[in-house]
């Protein structure tokens, strides 16, 4: 077997599935696995993943170059509220600033809403005497007394970890990193985090929230991801993998980490797996020569929706996880409860509902054979003949195509009256109609009209659900990817390193100036660009963006707006661009009003070799008889122009025989083993040279 390390892979770990891809530098093969993710270790599935996947190409770790990862790992210990036993210790008078947070109201004349459980007791939130002023000057000398009672009642709690915030510590750390060497002084054994180590930014319920969260998963992501590493590196259980190959983690906002950052900062990984597909979606259809996208990410568990404009994806800094703010630069992806295994039921109104409860991957859907005993979308999707009864989902998963139905007919159908096929058929236009509503809430919503981009649907389930949902908006196309299943993965194989960083400065524009406003951003560049210095990246392959945060004087929020020190009159062009912004925004704009800078922010870059994905032979109109896999009978739901709640006759096409150039008309099927795509009657798909297919939807 040949050594050379020519083998790049990834692995991206679902609540149901972990998926895994290998590329062969030197063929450009691509080879892909899904197994079952292991919910009792979930770096055993990592393993068997990638295994799989080389096993495929005939290679083994020892031609591994490059590890990719994404993971739920950090996002499911915040839904479940399983992360380690978290402190948090603020100023004196501060002490239920998580429990008091920002006053809005998801329900605003519900008299009876419970507040959610707060990732840190009241009982182990902890104060200290001292005070700076919001530029950073001492007006009260942090008691240091303080810090160490509350650091000896912390040890006597068993705390884990502990969340450091002081008021202004973004103008000034010092009483932050004053206390955090107390605390370690106190509490050797304990993860101690301090807001200045992940960002510079005022808002202080906001940055404590963050702050807590990191804390509140240090330790768990310490044992994840030393597991991880051990197990890949073990020749045994794993890929045999040397110390020399990088191990590199997804973060949240679309750029690699190194290992030992995700250790100190797991907050960057939450929402590291629905990033690599935003990513990996992005550069597709950059490929396809198409840049305003809308993208679809449904798994097992839910549906993760992003825009894209211009080929980048939108990034924000005020994301929530669980009901908890995150105050990091985070793409901005609105996730839903309405994946593949997400439940069906019947409200108490009698209406029938999807999600966002999950049957999630144990027991899974009733189809699954692993005990599930709820009707879930993708029982639904068999019934109607999505797949193929006989099929392997995954290429190995049997399904129970009897047992689907039976839950349907027992739980949906017969309450509601109504057939087999109707119950069916209803639980995708209900779930269809959740998608539609998470894609509007980040176009309509937010100025955009969705008629102007392309749908990119993705995940095991993504293309199946394509057509029906862009239909509705009227959307003109759908962008199926090559390996839709696995995308996320392939994100991770063609993403950079990145390094955000953001430092609150308020301030009048014209007071600023261009000047002023260079110096902070100077000062930012050179922090990051040591950090790409750390990672190894040479200095052609080092690259900077720039944003300044904007609002117009008495707002409370602000717009980032890109910025080009390089470009002659760049800080005039600011504001315009800002006033443009705006309007597309909010619908008004004030170009005679006068602007506020809030905050600067600078992004590293460090540019990664891309992979070189195969393209698809060429072939005629016409695909050949080798692609065809039959005919199967598939139920289209009511609201279909041309077939309205029947069945129809549908051809099976093998995806891997199909060639760049092929043209396919609905209704269809093309299968694969990451993914099925359904073409409804009207529908066109045509086959494109970089693999992916798009498809003209019929209105």
């Amino acid at each position: 077997m040949c050594a050379n390390r020519n083998f790049r892979v990834a692995s991206d770990v679902g609540g149901t599935f972990t998926d895994s891809i290998a590329y062969d530098a030197e063929t450009r093969r691509i080879t892909v696995s899904k197994v079952s993710t292991t919910p009792e270790n979930r770096a055993l599935g990592t393993a068997e993943g990638l295994r799989a996947a080389l096993d495929l190409q005939g290679a083994t770790g020892a031609q591994v170059a490059y590890v990719g990862h994404g993971m739920t790992t950090a996002t499911n210990a915040v839904i479940q509220r399983n992360g380690a036993k978290t402190a948090f210790l603020t100023n004196a008078g501060f002490r239920d600033l998580l429990e008091i947070g920002r006053q809005n109201r998801p329900s605003l004349f519900d008299i009876s809403v419970v507040r959610p459980e707060q990732l840190v007791p009241r009982e182990l939130c902890f104060t200290a005497e001292g005070r700076l002023d919001h530029a950073g000057a001492e007006l009260q000398p942090l008691n240091e007394a303080d810090v160490r009672r509350a650091a000896r009642q912390m040890a006597a709690e068993g705390v884990q970890s502990v969340g450091v915030l002081f008021l202004h510590s973004y103008a000034n750390p010092v009483h932050e990193r004053r206390a955090c060497e107390i605390l370690r002084q106190e509490l050797p054994e304990a993860a101690i985090c301090a807001s200045t180590d992940l960002n510079s930014e005022f808002r202080e319920y906001e940055r404590a929230s963050t702050t807590v969260l990191n804390a509140y998963l240090r330790p768990v992501m310490e044992r994840y991801l030393q597991s991880l590493s051990g197990i890949l590196r073990d020749a045994e259980t794993g890929l045999g993998l040397g110390e020399d190959r990088p191990v590199m983690v997804m973060d949240a906002a679309g750029g690699l980490m190194q290992l030992d950052s995700a250790r100190e900062k797991p907050v960057h990984t939450v929402l590291s797996g629905p990033a690599g597909g935003v990513v990996a979606a992005a550069y597709v259809a950059e490929a396809a020569s198409i840049r305003d996208i809308i993208t679809m990410d449904i798994g097992g568990t839910s549906t993760d929706i992003s825009l894209i404009r211009e080929g980048r994806p939108e990034i924000t800094r005020s994301a929530a996880l669980a009901t908890v703010p995150i105050q990091l630069p985070v793409i901005d992806i609105n996730a839903i409860g309405a994946g593949g295994g997400s439940i069906a039921w019947i409200d108490e109104g009698g209406a029938l509902r999807v999600g966002p409860m999950s049957a999630e991957a144990v027991p899974g859907p009733v189809a699954y054979g692993r005990g599930g005993d709820r009707a879930t979308v993708t029982d639904a999707n068999i019934v109607l003949g999505r797949f193929d009864g006989g099929s392997r989902l995954g290429g190995t998963m049997e399904l129970d195509a009897a047992g689907a139905a039976a839950v349907i007919e027992r739980d949906i159908a017969k309450p509601l009256g109504l057939g087999l096929e109707e119950a069916a058929a209803g639980i995708l236009r209900v779930a269809h109609a959740n998608m539609v509503r998470g894609i509007r809430v980040v176009s309509v919503e937010r100025g955009y009209d969705p008629r102007d981009f392309a749908l990119v649907p993705f995940g095991g389930a993504g293309p199946m659900h394509g057509s029906p949902v862009a239909r509705e908006l009227q959307m003109p196309s759908v962008l199926v990817p090559p390996t839709p299943g696995i995308l996320c993965a392939m994100g991770q194989l063609i993403s950079d390193l990145r390094h955000d960083f953001v430092e609150t400065h308020i301030a009048a524009f014209d007071d600023l100036g261009a000047t002023g406003a260079e110096a902070l951003i100077n000062r930012l560049i050179a922090r990051a660009d040591a950090c790409l210095i750390e990672d190894g990246v040479p200095d052609d392959r080092r690259d900077f963006e720039i944003k300044i945060d904007l609002r117009y004087v008495g707002q409370s929020f602000a717009l980032p707006i890109a910025a080009d020190p390089a470009q002659p009159d760049w800080w005039a062009r600011l504001s315009e661009a800002f006033h443009a912004a705006h309007f597309a925004r909010f619908g008004h704009s004030a170009p005679a009003a006068p602007l506020e800078v809030v905050a600067v922010n600078v992004t590293g870059i460090g540019r990664i070799d891309k992979p070189e994905l195969p393209g698809v032979a060429p072939g005629g109109t016409t695909p050949d008889d080798a692609a065809r896999r039959g005919i199967r009978e598939i139920y289209f739901e009511p609201g279909d122009s041309a077939a309205t709640g029947a069945w129809a006759q549908a051809t099976i096409w093998a995806r891997e025989a199909l060639r760049a150039g092929n043209v396919i008309h609905g209704p269809a099927a093309i299968e694969e083993v990451s993914s099925t795509t359904i073409l409804y009657p009207g529908d066109r798909a045509s086959v494109l040279a970089s693999g992916s297919i798009i498809v003209e939807v019929a209105r």
